[in-house]
């Protein structure tokens, strides 16, 4: 939901997020600060003295993309584990699938309902609270409450663009608006195209093991 962009360049800031297989070699995300706008800038190698690793998947730990710490699988299936009765109870409530929310939520936060990015975005989806003021007053740091604006927002998205899961989890990323600016395509962002292949990756498994 936060598309961390600049004038210069789209941030590549997707962290890798588990998988069950480990990756041959680390895959390494870093973050810069341009020296005359103080902005960040995000680019798979260090470009100046300020660089450094933002997130990083070796197959064992990662960082998810809130810029969080590490977290080992094992605590991601905990953290999964725990949070799965409420994942299943706001899926029902809104009419999105469980698969799609737990894939967006291991992406954005690694299940981590205390995350915050660099750019505000809030807790286990990455809720910007810009977005959340348009279904209400939210604590975003509650596991319900960012659930509920979280599947409320990606439920809207479905419709806007006729239950397109690439579409609705590009929009997510990206905005609406980026989507719809680009033909009611994925949006061409270097972040963007490998975000929205990591959440169908996972919900295309998550929806596996539902149906076992």
């Amino acid at each position: 939901m936060d598309c961390f962009k600049t004038a210069r360049q789209a941030m590549l800031c997707a962290a890798f997020c588990a998988s069950g297989i480990a990756q041959a070699e680390d895959a390494k995300i870093y973050r810069s600060y341009d020296p005359a706008s103080k902005t960040p800038i995000f680019s798979d190698r260090p470009l100046n003295r300020t660089s450094q690793v933002f997130a990083v998947f070796d197959g064992h730990r990662l960082w998810p993309r809130a810029g969080t710490g590490p977290v080992t699988l094992a605590q991601l299936a905990a953290r999964r584990a725990e949070l799965e009765p409420l994942v299943q109870r706001i899926a029902q409530a809104y009419g999105v699938h469980a698969a799609l929310l737990k894939a967006v939520i291991e992406v954005e936060s690694g299940f981590n309902a205390r995350a915050l990015s660099p750019k505000g975005a809030v807790g286990l989806m990455q809720v910007m609270p810009a977005t959340a003021a348009r279904y209400g007053h939210y604590d975003l740091y509650s596991p319900e409450q960012n659930l509920e604006v979280g599947a409320r927002y990606l439920r809207d998205l479905l419709a806007m663009f006729k239950n397109d899961i690439r579409l609705a989890v590009a929009a997510y990323n990206a905005g609406e608006n980026a989507v719809i600016r680009h033909g009611r395509r994925v949006p061409p962002y270097a972040e963007t195209m490998r975000y929205v292949p990591m959440v169908m990756e996972r919900y295309d498994r998550f929806q596996a093991r539902a149906v076992h």
